[in-house]
């Protein structure tokens, strides 16, 4: 059986599957970013610093949630990639809520793209295995 893990996320929290056989998934790890669903006023100390012009009003461009969902998007690739090194996956299927499923596309390295099988756009986080085994192809 091939070496395939389904990467089941959303922004504060990803778990790791690997096929073990046809029909079950046995969850590997587990990460959880509970700063990513931090209001922005609980995650910093003071308010964005402001400037004034004569023409405009500045202000920092990203909310603190999205550097923190970028942050969260980040471990979650250099994890698959060591795993890459270090277990030989061979077949990836991302699963992961559309705006989370941008910020990991960024982070993803090439080698770890080109192993992604399918994209699926849910949040199945909350799912038990054989649940998100549904949404899956029946042969991995």
């Amino acid at each position: 059986m091939r070496k395939v893990w389904i990467i089941v996320a959303n922004s504060s929290t990803a778990k790791v599957y690997h096929a073990e056989n046809v029909n079950t998934l046995v969850e590997i790890n587990t990460f959880i970013h509970s700063e990513s669903q931090m209001l922005d006023r609980d995650l910093v100390s003071d308010k964005p610093g402001r400037a004034k012009d004569h023409f405009h009003t500045m202000q920092e461009q990203t909310p603190q949630q999205v550097k923190e969902r970028t942050v969260f998007a980040d471990q979650i690739a250099k994890f698959l990639d060591k795993a890459i090194l270090e277990k030989g996956i061979e077949r990836i299927y991302l699963i992961a809520n559309s705006p989370f499923l941008g910020f990991l596309r960024h982070s993803l390295k090439p080698n770890v793209t080109k192993l992604i099988e399918s994209e699926i756009r849910k949040d199945l986080t909350h799912l038990r295995p054989e649940q998100v085994r549904e949404y899956l192809p029946p042969v991995l």
